[in-house]
C-alpha cells in the first residue's frame, strides 16, 4: 500500500499508481489535519479530489505521531495535545467559537476529533485514535496504560 502522507504520492502520478492495479492508498490524519486543515478538506470535497485518487483511502488516526513527534505531543486520557512541527503553535483548534467542546479541549486531538478529521478527508477505512508507544519501551506500566486506554476507546 503506497503512502500519500499529505495526499500526495512521491514519484508517481495517480494514473501511474492506478496502472499497477493498486486500489488502496494511505493518507495521514495528523498531517492533513495540520495542512491543508479540516475546513479546506471539507471545502474541496476531501482527499480523493485533492489527490486525484478514485479508489480507496485508508487513514491512520494520528496516533503514530505520539511516538514520532513525542517531543511535540502530550498524551492525556482525553486525547493528545500536539504542537506544530512547523512553528511550535498549538494544533487542532476547534472549528468555531460556538462549539460545545470545552475550551481546554480546543488544542486536543480527541478520539472524536480524529474520526471527524478522517471523515473530512473522505477516508474509506478509518482507524481509532490509539495510544501508540515505542515498541522498544521497557516501561511495562506505560504499555499497560496504553493498552487499557485503547480498550476504553473502542
Amino acid at each position: 500500500m503506497p503512502v500519500a502522507t499529505s495526499a500526495s504520492l512521491k514519484g508517481l502520478t495517480p494514473e501511474q499508481l492506478e496502472d499497477t492495479s493498486c486500489r488502496l492508498c494511505l493518507n495521514n490524519t495528523y498531517h492533513l489535519g495540520l495542512k491543508p486543515g479540516q475546513a479546506v478538506l471539507e471545502a474541496i470535497g476531501g482527499a480523493h479530489k485533492l489527490q486525484g485518487w478514485n479508489y480507496n483511502i485508508l487513514t491512520d488516526s494520528g496516533g503514530f505521531q505520539m511516538v514520532s513527534l513525542l517531543k511535540l505531543a502530550q498524551v492525556t486520557e482525553d486525547g493528545v495535545r500536539f504542537l506544530s512541527p512547523h512553528d511550535g503553535s498549538p494544533m487542532f483548534v476547534a472549528p468555531t467559537s460556538t462549539s460545545r467542546i470545552p475550551t481546554h479541549w480546543y488544542r486536543l486531538l480527541t478520539p472524536e476529533h480524529s474520526i471527524s478529521l478522517q471523515n473530512s478527508i473522505g477516508s474509506d477505512i478509518i482507524m481509532q485514535l490509539d495510544d501508540v508507544i515505542q515498541t522498544t519501551s521497557p516501561d511495562h506500566a506505560r504499555m499497560k496504560e496504553a493498552m487499557e486506554r485503547d480498550i476504553r476507546r473502542t
